[in-house]
């Protein structure tokens, strides 16, 4: 029996609210059946997107909280969108990627136009996408099954909606699928990792159906290094962060650095590549992202107010049930993530 044959009768969503509150009951980290039904849909979208080619020829890197959570398995935490970058020079249609850069990065002007030739071609290329998207779920014969373009994203927000057969509990968790896009970031370098439904390892549950799919996830060493400076730019920007559901990056870091998915002494590369993008194409007053490449990476914010903020939101997400599991407090975060600040600042790269 596939999954999605029951979504297609309401007459049988009794029988899948049952399933899905079955699987809630024996998963092994007690994953509730909301969380446990958008992942359903959340793996069937990266399944059409890769496996079926709906990305196109470009080169699309899945990443985010999403990615290290069914890719890597290194964060228990809710994450409620898909992150996607469209590498730059794909989705700029740039023959030649090193002429393309230089031009875009010689002015304050050529960045302005760059970056509005980027969203115009974004929207144009996610309109599209939504328009075969919704043509492809004509055929699943599922109501209230459809994509829209969010309004005023700029081609960044997609939002997926589908039926639900459990309430959604939790706070934390949208009731619909976010593709987030970037057209401004790199999408390569990639790994393929294969990933399947969390229901899909419940014994109980063998004899259906769920989707599964092959994705292109973002670099190891990239992500990291993309983290690794997102705490950087909130710890040192001159204009105070809004401290809604930020403090999940420190977690994610702590939980990258904690399984070591990648080495952040070794990834040399990845470091220079990912200080340049930002650098040029995500820069922010009072964040000097050179300062990585000299030793001087900030992890912990030296103000004290800044930090019990984004502490406070800490006690927020665990309060609100983002994480799958209590996590650690915050302070012990923050006291192992300022040692691996020294021990990033002080080792030679190899």
């Amino acid at each position: 029996m596939n999954i999605f044959d029951l979504y297609a009768d309401a007459t049988n969503f009794d029988e899948l609210s049952g399933l899905l509150t079955l699987g809630a009951q024996k998963h092994p980290a007690g994953l509730g059946a909301s969380f446990l039904e958008k992942d359903i849909w959340v793996t069937e979208i990266l399944r059409l997107l890769y496996d079926e080619g709906f990305v196109g020829d470009h080169s699309v890197a899945f990443k985010g909280g999403t990615a290290l959570s069914k890719c890597w398995n290194v964060i228990e935490r809710f994450s409620e969108d898909i992150d996607l970058s469209i590498h730059w020079a794909d989705l700029a249609e740039a023959d030649d990627e090193k002429e393309a850069w230089d031009k875009s990065v010689q002015s304050g002007n050529q960045r302005k136009r760059f970056r509005d030739q980027q969203t115009e071609k974004l929207t144009a290329w996610s309109g599209s996408l939504v328009e075969r998207l919704n043509k492809r779920f004509d055929q699943y014969g599922i109501e209230n099954l459809r994509a829209e373009l969010e309004p005023d994203s700029h081609g960044e927000k997609i939002d997926i909606h589908f039926p639900r057969a459990t309430a959604n509990e939790n706070q934390y968790q949208l009731d619909h699928v976010l593709l987030e896009f970037g057209g401004r970031n790199r999408g390569r370098p990639t790994v393929t990792k294969d990933i399947s439904c969390y229901l899909s390892k419940i014994p109980d549950l063998h004899a259906v159906v769920f989707p599964k799919a092959s994705v292109q996830a973002f670099n190891p060493e990239y992500i990291l290094w993309e983290k690794l400076t997102a705490l950087h730019q909130f710890s040192t920007q001159e204009k105070e962060p809004n401290p809604e559901r930020l403090a999940r990056h420190w977690y994610d870091v702590d939980c990258l650095l904690k399984n070591q998915i990648a080495d952040p002494i070794t990834s040399a590369q990845a470091k220079e590549d990912v200080v340049e993008m930002k650098s040029q194409r995500w820069s922010e007053r009072g964040v000097d992202y050179q300062e990585v490449l000299q030793r001087k990476l900030v992890l912990v914010p030296s103000d004290a107010n800044r930090l019990n903020s984004i502490a406070q939101d800490h006690e927020k997400a665990i309060n609100g049930g983002m994480f799958f599991r209590r996590p650690n407090d915050f302070g012990s975060i923050i006291t192992r993530l300022a040692k691996a600040q020294d021990k990033i600042n002080s080792t030679e790269p190899s």
